[in-house]
C-alpha cells in the first residue's frame, strides 16, 4: 500500500528520481521500444533533432508511469538521419540487439523521413518488428502495402498535405505558381501530389532542381529558373530543411530575397530553424508563408499537457516554446506514435496474449480503437497503415515566418480553411534594392487585397468605392478572413 502511494505521488509531481527502479522492483515484464531519430546537424535542424529525442523519452516515461499498467517499455535510441543507408544500418542494429542485454524489441518509432522509413522497415521486418513513423509522409507507404505492411504512421500522407497546399493556392488566389523540388523521395512525391491536387485549376510549373557535383542544389540552374519568373509568381519549395537552407543562402547571395517573389514553404521548409540561419537571412524571410503539420492538441482540453508538464519538470532539452502553441515540428505526432505502441500492448495484455513483436504488429494491422492523442483522435486505417482520416480529418496550419519561429496564421481542415489571419507580404529593403514589395504595390488575389485601380476609373463606381474604403488597408496585402 505504501509503495503504491509512493508511485502515485511520484507520478503526480512528475519526478524522474526513482520511477523505473520502483517498476523493476515490482517485477513488471519489460520490453524494448526503439527510436530511429535523426542526428543533430544532419538534414534535420539541430534543435529539432534534440526536440524529438527528448519527446521520445518523455512519452515513454509518462506512459510507463500510468497507474495500473502491468508492464514497462524500455527506450532504446539509434540514429538514422534522413539517409536511407544510415537508417538501414540503424535498423540493423535494432534487429540484432543482444537478448542477453536488452529486453525483447516490440516495435520502432520513426524514422522521420520517408526514404529512411522505407529502407529500414524491410530490415526489422525480418524479425517481425513493426515501425510507426511520426513524419514519413510519402504516399507510396500507404499505396504499396505489400512492401510496407509493417510500416505505420500517425501522420497524414502527402496526398493530404498536397490538398492543403492546393486549398491555399485557391484561397490566396494564386494565379502563377512554380513548384521547385529535388530528386529526394519526399520532395519529388510531394511536388507530384500538389500538382495532382491543383488538378489544372491554374497552370503549375514544376521544376526539378538537379544536384551539382557536391550533391547540393545546382545553384546555376536555380538562378536560371528564378530569372525566368514573374515577380508575382509564388514559388512553392518542396525541399528538406537542409535543401531549403542551402537554397535560401544562395538566393540571398544573389539578391533573390530582396525581390518581390513570395516563397511558400512545405513542411520540410517550415522546419527551417531561425536559430540555425544567418540573422540577415532570417530578417529577409520574415513574412514568408507555408503549410506545416498541425501543432498538437486538437481540442481545448489539452491531451498533450501531461507531456509538456513532465518535459518541463524533467528539464529535458528542446521543450517547444509555449508547449502546443508552437510545436509545429511533428513532435505531437511522435508522442502519439509512442502512445500507439502502449495502446497495442494494453490490448494484448487485457486479452491475456503475450506481448511480442509479431503480436504487436498484428494488433496494429487489425486496427486499434481510436484514442485521444495530441493530434486529435488517433486511429490507423488497416488497409493503408496510415492515419485514419475518417476518425480525424487531416489538419494543417498555414504559418508565417517570424523572427524566432513559424507562427500560425490559419487552420486548414479537410482541405478547407477554418480561419485565416491577415498576411503581410515581406517588405525587407536592402541598400540599393527596391525591396520585396513591388513599387506598384501589386496585390496577389482577393485575399491579399483588391487592385484598387480598374473600378476607380469609372465614375459610377465612385460612391461604391467610398463605402468600401473601410474594408481595405493600403499598407497590408491581406484582410482578415473566416
Amino acid at each position: 500500500m505504501a509503495t503504491s502511494w509512493v508511485v502515485l505521488f511520484l507520478v503526480g509531481i512528475l519526478s524522474l528520481t526513482s520511477q523505473f527502479d520502483i517498476i523493476r522492483a515490482q517485477g513488471k515484464p519489460e520490453y524494448t521500444l526503439a527510436f530511429l531519430g535523426p542526428a543533430a546537424a544532419s538534414e534535420i535542424p539541430t534543435r529539432l533533432a534534440v526536440e524529438w529525442e527528448s519527446a521520445f523519452k518523455v512519452a515513454v516515461e509518462v506512459e510507463n508511469a500510468i497507474p495500473g499498467r502491468p508492464y514497462r517499455l524500455s527506450p532504446f535510441e539509434q540514429e538514422s538521419d534522413c539517409d536511407w543507408q544510415q537508417a538501414y544500418h540503424g535498423a540493423d542494429v535494432i534487429a540484432k540487439l543482444d537478448p542477453q542485454t536488452y529486453a525483447p524489441v516490440i516495435g520502432v518509432v520513426g524514422p522521420a523521413c520517408s526514404g529512411a522509413a522505407m529502407s529500414s522497415s524491410s530490415v526489422v521486418k525480418t524479425k517481425n518488428i513493426s515501425m510507426v513513423s511520426f513524419a514519413a509522409t510519402a504516399e507510396p507507404i500507404s499505396a504499396d502495402r505489400e512492401w510496407f505492411d509493417n510500416l505505420f504512421r500517425t501522420v497524414y500522407s502527402d496526398k493530404y498535405q498536397g490538398q492543403a497546399i492546393a486549398a491555399s493556392i485557391a484561397k490566396l488566389n494564386m494565379t502563377a505558381v512554380t513548384i521547385l523540388h529535388t530528386k529526394q523521395y519526399y520532395s519529388m512525391n510531394l511536388a507530384q501530389n500538389i500538382n495532382e491536387s491543383v488538378n489544372g485549376a491554374i497552370p503549375v510549373n514544376v521544376v526539378m532542381l538537379e544536384n551539382s557535383e557536391n550533391s547540393t542544389i545546382d545553384f546555376v540552374q536555380l538562378q536560371t529558373v528564378m530569372d525566368g519568373l514573374d515577380p508575382n509568381n509564388f514559388v512553392i519549395l518542396c525541399l528538406h530543411p537542409q535543401g531549403a537552407h542551402d537554397a535560401f543562402g544562395y538566393l540571398n547571395a544573389q539578391g533573390r530575397l530582396d525581390t518581390p517573389w513570395w516563397y511558400f514553404g512545405t513542411d520540410g521548409v517550415t522546419a527551417l530553424d531561425p536559430e540555425d540561419e544567418d540573422p540577415a537571412i532570417v530578417t529577409k524571410l520574415i513574412g514568408e508563408i507555408g503549410v506545416a503539420p498541425f501543432g498538437g492538441d486538437y481540442s481545448n482540453d489539452s491531451a498533450c499537457q501531461n507531456y509538456w508538464d513532465y518535459w518541463k519538470a524533467a528539464e529535458y532539452p528542446g521543450l517547444p516554446a509555449q508547449g502546443m502553441a508552437q510545436s509545429r515540428s511533428y513532435t505531437p505526432y511522435l508522442l502519439d506514435a509512442v502512445k500507439l505502441y502502449f495502446q497495442a500492448c494494453d490490448i494484448l495484455w487485457r486479452a491475456n496474449t503475450n506481448i511480442t513483436a509479431l503480436n504487436v504488429w498484428n494488433t496494429l494491422k487489425g486496427g486499434i480503437p481510436a484514442f485521444r492523442g495530441c493530434t486529435g483522435w488517433v486511429a490507423i486505417d488497416p488497409l493503408t497503415g496510415s492515419r485514419n482520416t475518417v476518425v480525424q480529418p487531416p489538419v494543417y496550419d498555414l504559418v508565417s515566418f517570424a523572427q524566432l519561429d513559424w507562427e500560425p496564421k490559419g487552420r486548414i481542415e479537410n482541405s478547407q480553411f477554418l480561419t485565416l489571419q491577415p498576411l503581410q507580404r515581406p517588405t525587407t529593403v536592402t541598400p540599393g534594392s527596391s525591396g520585396k514589395k513591388s513599387k506598384t504595390g501589386a496585390v496577389v488575389g482577393a485575399v491579399f487585397g483588391v487592385l484598387i485601380v480598374a473600378g476607380l476609373l469609372i465614375g459610377g463606381f465612385m460612391l461604391w468605392k467610398k463605402k468600401q474604403d473601410n474594408y481595405y488597408n493600403p499598407t497590408s496585402f491581406v484582410r482578415t478572413m473566416h
